[in-house]
């Protein structure tokens, strides 16, 4: 079986086997050679998506991201304009402000992004997956 998983620091597997050997990963092999594998804990995310996000130094350090990347004493600005909210009147029209009409677009099986619609299917950015449609 494939698809999302209940465990926050492994969200999507591909089979069983995968999961059992990411979830080993995470907790026998050091940080150095999770991160050239692209395996991170649900915290060590967290702190890289705030650190890009121009979070405060002492908000991510995570122990300056184990010890392999420096933490940055100045925030980036943000370059991005919030949108214009004051239309929206119930969560669905905030949610599409917000995202788009890709708000209630599924997960990709096998990657695990977003899928963005592409005439009446999805298609994924991440992997070039579909959703089923020809």
């Amino acid at each position: 079986p494939a698809g999302m998983t209940d465990d926050p620091d492994i969200r999507m597997a591909t089979s069983v086997l995968d999961y059992l050997f990411r979830r080993l990963a995470l907790d026998y092999l050091p940080y150095e050679k999770r991160a050239s594998l692209g395996i991170f804990t649900a915290e060590e995310r967290a702190a890289m998506v705030a650190k890009e996000h121009g979070a405060d130094e002492e908000e991510v350090d995570l122990e300056a991201l184990r010890s392999g990347v420096e933490a940055s004493a100045t925030p980036k600005p943000k370059e991005q304009s919030a949108p214009d909210l004051s239309g929206a009147h119930t969560t669905p029209e905030l949610m599409e402000l917000k995202l788009g009409k890709a708000a209630d677009a599924p997960l990709c099986m096998t990657c695990g992004t977003k899928m963005r619609p592409a005439g009446s299917c999805y298609v994924c950015e991440g992997c070039g997956s579909t959703s089923g449609c020809s």
